[in-house]
């Protein structure tokens, strides 16, 4: 009786340690955060105000596609196409395509080229994108200048609050 307890508590002990060792190696591999690259494609829709252009009451409609690529250190790029619609002169305005590079905490930058409906010309833009946000310069074909606000349902793109945690 005495051997066969002593078998049982060995194999129990032998268990325990199995669990124990598995408890923590699972403790080890779970403190990772692997990440790997995030793909996010959006549809949009916003009000936009060009210096000169639009009225407070009567901005441009906007309707706009943004894909992006956000990697581990919360670096994106990605495009945004965009087309807008006046509200003062009720016809189209503009397309625009831009290129996104940055990430939410420093900075998301956007550069690109479009076409203005209303004035027959190419446009060339920068800015700064943001949640909820769009804020950049325009020159069109005739050298004419502009600032633009845009208020859009998008939050900034890729925004992931990535924590890595080091093993033990």
């Amino acid at each position: 009786m005495f051997i066969g307890m002593t078998r049982k508590i060995s194999s129990m002990t032998a268990i325990g340690a199995l669990l124990f060792m598995g408890s923590q190696a699972a403790m080890a591999i779970g403190n990772f955060a692997i990440y790997s690259e995030h793909d996010e494609t959006n549809a949009y829709i916003g009000v936009q105000w060009f210096t000169g252009e639009t009225s407070f009451t009567k901005p441009n409609i906007v309707l706009g596609v943004r894909t992006t690529v956000t990697d581990i250190s919360n670096n994106v790029t990605g495009f945004d196409l965009s087309y807008s619609y006046s509200l003062e002169k009720s016809k189209s305005d503009a397309v625009r395509a831009g290129y996104l590079d940055g990430n939410c905490g420093n900075g998301l930058g956007t550069v690109g080229l479009g076409y203005s409906f209303t004035k027959d010309t190419l446009l060339g833009f920068g800015g700064v994108v943001g949640s909820y946000a769009k804020i950049f310069g325009e020159v069109d074909g005739h050298k004419d200048l502009s600032a633009d606000l845009e208020l859009n349902v998008l939050p900034c793109a890729g925004d992931r609050d990535v924590h890595l945690v080091e093993p033990v």
